[in-house]
């Protein structure tokens, strides 16, 4: 890829599926949920899809998008004490 990469970080390139508010932080500000769906590499394989949560709408359904993401984890515990460890991809600002 042409653009640099801080850690923890990187750039995606797709077109998007779908975008829909799934909530709102501690501000009330929204938070969007967008689907990217990557090229496939080859004839064979499924494309990549990615769940991108950003503060703002990325676009809209099929538009083409390339977006630097940040991964982060936001470990919870269930009812029975045990840990998860979801990682999500949230938009660089």
């Amino acid at each position: 890829m042409s653009k640099t990469e801080k850690p923890g970080t990187l750039w995606l390139t797709g077109r998007i599926k779908e975008s829909q508010q799934v909530g709102t932080d501690k501000d009330n500000f929204p938070i969007i949920e967008t689907i990217l769906v990557t090229p496939a590499p080859d004839q064979y394989s499924h494309p990549n899809k990615y769940c991108i949560m950003a503060r703002s709408k990325l676009g809209g359904p099929n538009e083409d998008l390339t977006i630097e993401v940040e991964v982060q984890c936001r470990p919870w515990k269930d009812a029975k004490g045990k840990w998860h460890y979801p990682h999500y991809l949230w938009a660089v600002k």
